[in-house]
């Protein structure tokens, strides 16, 4: 075995060794880190659960503490006095008229108040968290309780008293001519949900049982979590022999906590082995799967991760096999290849790219030339000489008495004009001029079939506003809305203000937009999704406004199927001040 490791370390490492190597490696690794993971987790799971322990110890400590001292207070309501507790004594042993004569007469002659169903109202009043109350005397065959539905008590029969929180405290009663005599006992029991509070919902998850029990080993309080009735008796039992802690009966089952023993209570408090060790197990477990998990992961990616070297040395040695056949085209994806190999690929792929232009600059380059010499021949006609040539035309046309073509010719002359010329704004005025010749070359185009109108109001004239935007709004009437069967077409353009409000309306009498198709149009216009560079017509005039007046721009549609189309730009007065 160590010839066979010792033979595989002095090999040179091939691809599969590497692998089988860096795989052993990740397991050992991996193992390791769950088992340390699993065990400081184990630690720290147990040393949490401990911590509530005494937690819960110590607030059971101190809550018993701070209702001990409430006791002593109630009992004093009872024994500070002999007539006090005279008056208790007189409630169990006499008829229920005979004490309130009794009562009544103590009252009417020294003023003063015994009558216990007051003492026991007083005293539910005033301390909020006592839910029941009880005095047993040992010479009588009464015992007196009282809750926060009877607070002035009621007389019961028997010994054995029986509370119904889960938390009660024992005071004895001793006698105030004689202290050392005990002549009974006080019962109270207080809200179980006062407590421990948020601790209990905490020790139920975590398997942590408390419990209080009386020197005589009566239990007083539970929050038995994991206990069943069987093991809760024999603990009663174990209880009720001794006051020493039954350690032996509990630590199989569990990790013991006495927190105190006091002289009338001892504080219990049990922690689960088998809750805490589950939760141990059932850490630890999750961690184990989820370190497969990534070890297969890990492995299945170590594995890939080989097999695509030897892939891509493949390709290489491919690609250079294509570039010896003369395939100087040929990349290498290098985004695939990895360290030394990316390296070899890119100065294959550099060394092809060289080639490439080497053979550009060679073969291409008198291409390039001539393409070069007939764009400056192109570019030698220029604006300047087809309006000169529209000039002649129109001069030429004059000479001939030939006024109508010589109209035509200037208003497609300043048309071209103004579409070459490379201003971004222009004036209203000169606007509406270019789409009133627009509109005239249509008319004369179509004779006696076009009606247009152009109108203007004087202070408007030099309202400065994009180039381009009334024209397209003309222009998809003559492409979408004419009708040239017609002899009654006709189009009209207004500029007026109304309101503190500046309308420019394009009105038609043409085929119209039924309301579905309006729709779409309007919610075309306002679909920022569409490419505003491959976009003419209401899109690209409704951008171009917005972007230049903002939010004192708006534009109206109204259109009836057959009667005509109505686009209104509204602008705000004062607009014309900037």
């Amino acid at each position: 075995m160590k010839t066979k490791i010792a033979d595989f370390f002095k090999k040179d490492f091939l691809i599969n060794q590497l692998m089988q190597l860096y795989s052993i490696l990740l397991i050992l690794v991996s193992i390791f880190i769950m088992l340390t993971l699993s065990l400081y987790t184990g630690i720290e799971q147990f040393h949490s659960s401990w911590q509530s322990v005494e937690n819960t110890g110590l607030q059971l400590d101190s809550y018993t503490q701070e209702k001990s001292r409430l006791m002593t207070e109630v009992l004093g309501e009872f024994t500070n006095s002999d007539r006090q507790f005279e008056s208790v004594r007189n409630y169990l042993n006499l008829t229920p008229a005979e004490y309130f004569d009794y009562t009544n007469e103590i009252y009417r002659t020294t003023g003063e108040n015994i009558y216990i169903p007051n003492t026991l109202s007083r005293i539910f009043n005033t301390y909020g968290e006592i839910s029941e109350l009880a005095i047993r005397l040992e010479e009588s065959e009464y015992y007196l309780k009282a809750d926060r539905e009877r607070p002035q008590g009621t007389e019961f029969q028997g010994n054995q008293i029986i509370m119904d929180e889960s938390l009660y405290l024992i005071r004895s009663i001793y006698n105030p001519g004689n202290l050392t005599q005990v002549v009974g006992q006080l019962f109270i029991a207080f809200d179980d949900s006062m407590v421990l509070g948020s601790q209990s919902e905490e020790n139920r998850q975590r398997g942590i049982s408390s419990f209080i029990y009386s020197s005589s080993g009566q239990r007083l309080y539970e929050n038995n979590t994991q206990m069943n009735e069987q093991q809760l008796t024999a603990l009663d039992e174990q209880m009720q022999q001794g006051r020493r802690v039954p350690l032996n009966f509990l630590k199989k089952n569990y990790y013991v906590k006495a927190v105190s023993s006091r002289e009338d209570r001892t504080i219990l408090i049990l922690l689960s082995k088998q809750r805490i060790w589950k939760e141990i197990f059932a850490f630890a477990g999750m961690i184990f799967f989820f370190g497969i998990l990534i070890i297969a992961l890990l492995l299945l990616v170590l594995n890939r991760t080989f097999k695509r070297y030897s892939s891509q040395v493949r390709n290489i040695v491919e690609a250079t096999k294509k570039v010896s056949q003369g395939n100087f085209k040929e990349q290498i994806d290098t985004t695939e290849v990895q360290q030394e190999l990316k390296e070899i690929a890119e100065a294959i792929n550099q060394m092809t790219v060289s080639i490439n232009d080497y053979i550009e600059d060679i073969y291409t380059l008198e291409i390039k030339q001539r393409d070069a010499h007939m764009r400056a021949l192109q570019s030698q006609i220029n604006p300047h000489f087809l309006y000169n040539t529209l000039e002649y035309i129109r001069m030429y046309a004059l000479s001939r008495q030939q006024e109508e073509l010589a109209d035509v010719v200037y208003a497609f002359s300043a048309l071209l004009r103004n579409n070459t010329t490379q201003e971004k704004t222009t004036t209203l005025q000169n606007e509406l001029d270019f789409c009133e010749k627009y509109v005239y070359l249509y008319q004369m185009r179509y004779p006696d079939k076009i009606a247009y109108v152009v109108t203007i109001e004087e202070n408007l004239k030099t309202l400065k506003i994009p180039k381009f935007v009334i024209q397209p709004l003309v222009e998809n009437y003559f492409v979408h809305g004419i009708d040239y069967s017609r002899n009654d077409n006709a189009i009209s353009i207004k500029a007026f203000s109304m309101k503190g409000k500046i309308y420019i309306q394009i009105a038609d009498n043409g085929k119209g937009i039924d309301n579905e198709e309006l729709s779409m149009i309007l919610e075309r216009m306002t679909d920022q999704e569409v490419d505003l560079q491959n976009s003419i017509g209401l899109k690209n005039v409704h951008e171009r406004l917005r972007g230049f007046y903002g939010e004192k721009y708006q534009i109206q549609i109204d259109s009836v199927p057959w009667e005509g189309v109505k686009i209104s730009i509204v602008l705000d007065r004062e607009v014309l001040e900037t």
